[in-house]
């Protein structure tokens, strides 16, 4: 019986000491290792990558320019007259013709016509006789513009006012019409008839023998303005009593534009279209700008509307600066 037992209990203990070998030797579901595993994973979602280093590629060395010679400017430039296509004859160096000044100038011509109306340009450069024209012959009705001709014809023929001085600084500065009237009649009109014809304005001198507003044309004005300027710097008796008034003449367009950067001798016009048909807006005088001095005219049929003159003249003397100034016309 006692064998009985231990036989029994090795059994047993042999079986329990079986029972705890495979326990210990199954393997057991773990979680920490999957939390670990998750932390992973999300450590590399947040993870972002370096961005990519781009070299950027060297600048190649700039290519020195190909000697291109000497620059010869405009005012170095030899010159010759050409009509364009727009009308204008031109007397300036070659390269002035595709300059975007002179389209200007043909822009506002253009703008000018255009609107219905007529217009006459004459710009001479009194040193180099540089200049554009644009339907110089054609007779207009000048207003009040033609009172300047009268003037120098009495300064010149009377070696000042002859005891007018009052009477022709209201005529020119104000563009008084009683003024001009006075001296008319005071002075007469044969005499000025006879010295316009000796001064380059045969036309005009036809009508102004009888008449104080007579007809011209912007050619024939121009070369009054010529005289005007020879004699207002010419140091002669009375000269520098006229330059005095025209430098400061009222409403010009030309004085409006320029005389803040240079001295302008003008005398403006201007008339309203009536039953009289005779509508004006004129102005004509001397430029003494940087790039030398000009005579610049300019006639219209625009009824009283000097404004309308303004684009105009800035785009002329900026047309003049550039074929008489220092502009590049070409290399050699």
């Amino acid at each position: 019986m006692k064998k009985h037992v231990i036989i029994c209990l090795a059994v047993a203990v042999a079986l329990l000491g079986g029972a705890v070998a495979i326990a210990l030797l199954t393997p057991r579901d773990d979680p920490a290792p999957e939390k670990a595993e998750e932390q992973v994973v999300e450590r590399e979602e947040v993870i972002e990558e370096a961005p990519e280093v781009i070299e950027e590629p060297e600048e190649a060395p700039e290519e020195e320019p190909e000697d291109a010679g000497e620059p010869v400017t405009m005012a170095e430039a030899p010159v010759l007259t050409s009509a364009t296509e727009s009308g204008l004859t031109v007397t300036a160096p070659d390269a002035f013709l595709s300059s975007q000044q002179l389209a200007d100038v043909e822009a506002c011509i253009d703008a000018i016509e255009t609107g219905g109306n007529t217009v006459s340009v004459s710009l001479t450069d009194l040193s180099t006789r540089r200049g554009i024209w644009y339907d110089t012959d054609r007779l207009r009705y000048p207003a009040s513009s033609i009172k300047a001709a009268y003037c120098i014809y009495l300064f010149e023929t009377r070696d000042g006012a002859g005891g007018k001085s009052e009477t022709v600084e209201d005529c020119l500065v104000n563009s008084s019409n009683e003024a001009y009237n006075e001296l008319a009649e005071t002075f007469g009109f044969s005499p000025w008839s006879a010295w316009l014809k000796s001064h380059g304005a045969p036309q005009t001198a036809t009508v102004a023998a009888t008449y104080t507003y007579p007809d011209t044309t912007a050619a024939e004005l121009s070369s009054i303005w010529e005289e005007i300027y020879r004699y207002g710097t010419s140091g002669e008796a009375g000269s520098a009593e006229l330059a005095g008034y025209l430098a400061r003449t009222n409403s010009s367009p030309i004085g409006a534009e320029l005389r803040d950067t240079c001295e302008v001798w003008s005398k403006p016009g201007w008339f309203p279209l009536d039953d009289n048909n005779i509508p004006a807006t004129n102005d004509a005088g001397v430029v003494f700008s940087d790039t030398g001095a000009y005579v610049l005219v300019i006639m219209t049929d625009i009824s009283s509307d000097l404004d309308a003159l303004r684009p105009l003249v800035r785009a002329l003397d900026a047309a003049h600066e550039t074929m008489c100034g220092g502009a590049i016309a070409y290399y050699e």
